[in-house]
């Protein structure tokens, strides 16, 4: 039986009230690491009464319940303040994330929200406030008025001033002073609007309530139940799933992350060991690209007076060579797989990485059911994939004002559909294959691409592999693998193609396909190479290139493997794309819809 798990409180208001008011109040609760190291703290009390502060401030404006609050602001000490002010004031949180360089997604998340603030600092990077002071007109006490978002009434100015301090927003935050406020809430209110990733291109408005987060804050202690005061360090943004502070509302833990104000760091890998060895972080919520990274740089780590006891991997899948880690960089690897809309699905802790499967997700996560099925939701027997969907405490209230996209996902019997494609293993555990939005549509086909980019990693120099659809006139779409080499400088398309079998495109099987490597010619030697090299790719990657055998030679040689293996299955790639890094999202995953833009527009395949 499982062992029954608590947080101290039903709301989030009533957590944040707990840790404010133990003996060790006074302990760090929130630690941000400026890029020159120092560092800014705010006190388990401080954080309760800074919050009451700006709640009592918004307050004061009109806002309260049933109010959405876009929270623009990247990581920070005034994020945190921000994020459980609006919480105290009773109103919702939104996260006001910014994918797209128009802005775009961003507006659209406000009118789809009926944001009725925003929360901005125009000095810090990237800034929010750029993009607003377009569209509206400001009057007194930063409010204004926009045709295209009427429900926005007030424009809130949290800035950071390290010169005078009365216009610091925590400084002005800390004043005695100033009066407080706290609004009675329920489990059942909403309590914030998390944001997909935007991974594909869209991002859906997530809705969560105290419940929800409460459970959330089960979950994850129920993976490592850290100690009150742990130090425990997370590189995620605040407003997404995996940043929210739910261990510290759960755990009472001191949280670190870098802050964010001034932008991306120039090397966020070494900057966050850095941070792991000096403050001595028990456990840490990276990705497995941070880790990579880290682990290449030898000299970070092999003399390291610290070890963390478990690195947290998330955001994205974990390769079996990424748990060399084990050992080096710490004792434990928890990979946990989950989604936004329901947070933690599922969790596996490795000891020994000769152990591990790729794919492998591990166990349901605490109150968590999961079931694959069919295209026609029947239950299916072990082994055989389809479609995961979840039960769980923290699945969210829905999509907010987005009617079609909730009767879509979330069933009458209260089962949410991950699109994910999965299945569960002999052994118990789950694997996951990748997204069904994923899957490529070539002529009467579909293609699921998590199964070809497993295998194609396999072959040799092969950093990462992703499979996206390019447009074809005749099929609708084919394959492209866009392969990462490290060794690259820059992005390439591959010059090889597979013939299909008919010369015409009007008899042509729209199911199978020849694989012939009729490529340009093989590289021989080494002046033939450079030559080739220069007149396809450019003088500056000659030397690189050499390296690999000439990426002509590289390419054909990987069609032969990727026929060899799939000879029995059509749905091998026309085109190979080689890049030296993914496009990612502002929360690090990879960037599909991008790429897809990136190959098409490489091949010189784009819809007209």
């Amino acid at each position: 039986m499982t062992c029954e798990i608590t947080v101290p409180g039903e709301t989030v208001t009533e957590i944040l009230k707990y840790w404010a008011s133990t003996e060790d109040n006074n302990l760090p609760a929130f630690v941000s690491i400026y890029p020159s190291g120092e560092k800014n703290v705010l006190t388990r009390k401080e954080v309760y009464d800074c919050s009451k502060k700006f709640a009592h401030k918004l307050r004061n404006l009109g806002i309260g319940k049933g109010d959405i609050i876009c929270n623009t602001l990247p990581n920070s000490l005034e994020r945190v303040v921000c994020e459980f002010g609006i919480t105290l004031s009773g109103a919702t949180s939104m996260n006001g994330q910014v994918l797209r360089s128009d802005g775009e997604d961003f507006r659209e998340a406000l009118r789809i929200s009926q944001s009725l603030a925003v929360i901005v600092d125009p000095d810090a990077y990237h800034s929010a406030h750029s993009l607003l002071v377009k569209e509206i007109s400001l009057g007194s006490d930063n409010n204004f008025h926009s045709e295209e978002l009427p429900c926005l009434k007030h424009f809130i100015v949290c800035s950071r001033n390290k010169v005078d301090k009365t216009k610091d927003f925590i400084t002005l935050m800390k004043d005695p002073n100033l009066p407080s406020f706290v609004a009675e809430v329920s489990p059942s209110d909403l309590v914030t609007v998390m944001t997909t990733s935007g991974s594909t291109g869209y991002s859906k408005l997530v809705k969560f309530s105290h419940a929800n987060i409460c459970a959330f804050g089960c979950q994850v202690k129920a993976i490592e139940p850290l100690k009150p005061g742990d130090h425990f360090l997370n590189c995620s943004q605040l407003g997404w799933a995996g940043g929210y502070p739910q261990w510290y509302l759960s755990c009472g833990v001191t949280r670190y992350f870098l802050d964010m104000h001034n932008g991306p760091y120039q090397n966020l890998p070494e900057m966050l060991w850095r941070i792991i060895i000096s403050e001595k972080i028990v456990y840490a919520f990276l990705t497995p690209l941070v880790v990579n990274s880290i682990l290449s740089e030898k000299s970070l780590w092999e003399n390291s007076s610290w070890k963390p006891k478990c690195l947290c991997l998330a955001g994205q899948p974990v390769k079996k060579g990424t748990l060399d880690i084990i050992g080096k960089l710490c004792d434990t690897v928890d990979i946990n797989y989950g989604i936004t809309e329901c947070n933690l699905v599922s969790t596996h802790r490795i000891i020994d990485s000769s152990t591990y499967k790729e794919g492998c997700a591990g166990c349901p996560g605490y109150r968590v059911t999961v079931k694959i099925v069919d295209k026609d939701f029947q239950e299916l027997d072990q082994g055989k994939t389809g479609q995961i969907l979840v039960k769980s405490p923290s699945l969210c209230q829905g999509y907010l004002n987005n009617e079609v996209a909730c009767q879509k996902a979330f069933l009458e019997d209260g089962w949410f559909c991950t699109d994910d494609a999965g299945s569960i293993g002999e052994d118990g555990k789950l694997y996951v294959e990748g997204r069904q939005s994923d899957c490529i549509m070539r002529g009467t086909s579909v293609l699921y691409p998590g199964w070809l980019e497993k295998k194609l990693k396999e072959f040799p120099s092969v950093e990462d592999v992703v499979v996206v659809g390019v447009p074809d006139d005749v099929l609708y779409n084919e394959i492209c693998a866009c392969i990462l080499i490290k060794d690259l400088a820059g992005v390439f398309a591959g010059k090889g193609h597979l013939k299909p079998k008919a010369a015409s495109n009007k008899n042509l099987d729209m199911t199978s396909t020849v694989c012939d490597n009729s490529l340009t010619p093989k590289l021989q030697n080494g002046s033939t190479q450079k030559q080739t090299c220069e007149t396809v790719y450019g003088k500056s990657l000659c030397e690189k290139i050499v390296s690999l055998k000439g990426l002509e030679a590289f390419e054909e040689e990987l069609r032969t493997f990727a026929c060899k293996i799939f000879l029995s299955y059509p749905l091998v790639p026309k085109y190979y794309i080689f890049v030296d890094k993914f496009p990612l999202t502002l929360n690090g995953k990879i960037c599909r819809k991008d790429l897809r833009e990136l190959a098409a527009n490489l091949l010189e395949l784009n819809k007209t």
